[in-house]
């Protein structure tokens, strides 16, 4: 009896914790910006990247730069790859198997990680990474934004 009673009250101290960790669905309109910046990169569509980004967001990957700024940083961002894919001889990059790994919300931003495969041909081979983007958003005046995207391969 006793044991049960302490079982019962660490679940009852922890289920908040357990409650706030829990991911929801992403409302549609910043579902669709994460789609509009995978389509984009899918159709190698820099010009499909303007009006997604906060005029102080921020883009990490791993090509260099590593790091772009501001309203054109997805527009920059794809170029960089563009070019380093051309430099290493990358062609057919795609991300599949995107999914909804956590998001979370509040009232004026958000935070949403999606793992992914990036699949295309290097060097006349096929080859897949798996990685991640991270997103945040932010909602200003009624309008969600990404306000930084980050891409990484390590877990």
């Amino acid at each position: 009896m006793k044991l049960r009673a302490i079982a019962a009250g660490m679940a009852l101290a922890l289920a908040p914790g357990f409650a706030a960790a829990t991911s929801n669905a992403p409302p549609a309109p910043v579902l669709k910006l994460a789609n509009a910046a995978m389509h984009a990169a899918n159709t190698n569509d820099a010009s499909a990247f303007a009006g997604l980004y906060t005029e102080d967001a921020v883009v990490v990957d791993e090509v260099p730069p590593f790091i772009w700024r501001g309203a054109g940083a997805g527009t920059a961002w794809w170029h960089a790859v563009a070019s380093f894919a051309q430099k290493m001889k990358m062609t057919h990059l795609r991300a599949t198997d995107i999914r909804v790994g956590e998001f979370k919300e509040s009232v004026t931003d958000a935070y949403l990680v999606e793992p992914m495969t990036v699949t295309g041909i290097a060097n006349g081979k096929p080859f897949a990474e798996a990685g991640t983007t991270t997103y945040t958003f932010h909602n200003s005046g009624g309008t969600w934004l990404i306000s930084s995207q980050v891409w990484t391969t390590k877990p």
